[in-house]
């Protein structure tokens, strides 16, 4: 088997359980646990530019604003990203996102989301978020909830202006790609 077939199909069943395994009869805490898996695996098929990419260090994954994930993020805190060990930062300011590699920005930071999109136009930074019309906005990424089922739009012309490249794999599994 290639690998590149593969990996679609296990990336594919992740999601589908992933996906699946949420309703909205289920509890807000289960809802961002998914999340959770789900920003890993968005960190996993990206390619960052070479100097991001190789820079030595831990690799951050921030969380903007209120943190709807409790400890849902902290078991990342165990895992790697291309070799290097997930740092999980959560910030109140907007102006400390320039270190992360990967952000997800909470609902509680509406009102400021164009400022945030200005700050991370032009990095290489994975911008994630739950709010309704976050890709369309400008975000990299934006979780909805698709007939109780979780799922994802990826703006992947942002990103690519951003020095980004997702996986084919990823792009597959996208609800909509921008």
């Amino acid at each position: 088997m290639h690998a590149k077939p593969f990996i679609t199909a296990l990336l594919t069943a992740l999601f589908l359980f992933l996906g699946t395994s949420l309703s909205k009869a289920d509890s807000p805490e289960l809802e961002y646990k998914v999340k959770a898996a789900f920003l890993l695996n968005f960190a996993k098929f990206t390619a960052w530019p070479l100097p991001a990419e190789n820079t030595p260090g831990p690799f951050t994954l921030c969380v903007l604003g209120t943190d709807p994930f409790g400890q849902s993020l902290d078991g990342l805190a165990e895992k790697q990203i291309n070799g290097n060990n997930i740092e999980i930062r959560r910030t109140a300011s907007s102006a400390a996102i320039g270190q992360c590699r990967l952000v997800f920005v909470s609902k509680s930071e509406q009102a400021d989301l164009q400022k945030v999109l200005r700050l991370t136009a032009g990095h290489p930074i994975v911008t994630v978020s739950d709010m309704e019309g976050f890709a369309a906005a400008g975000g990299t990424i934006e979780f909805k909830n698709k007939e109780g089922r979780l799922s994802f739009i990826i703006n992947n012309t942002k990103a690519r202006m951003n020095g980004l490249r997702f996986s084919s794999s990823l792009l597959t599994l996208a609800l909509e790609v921008l």
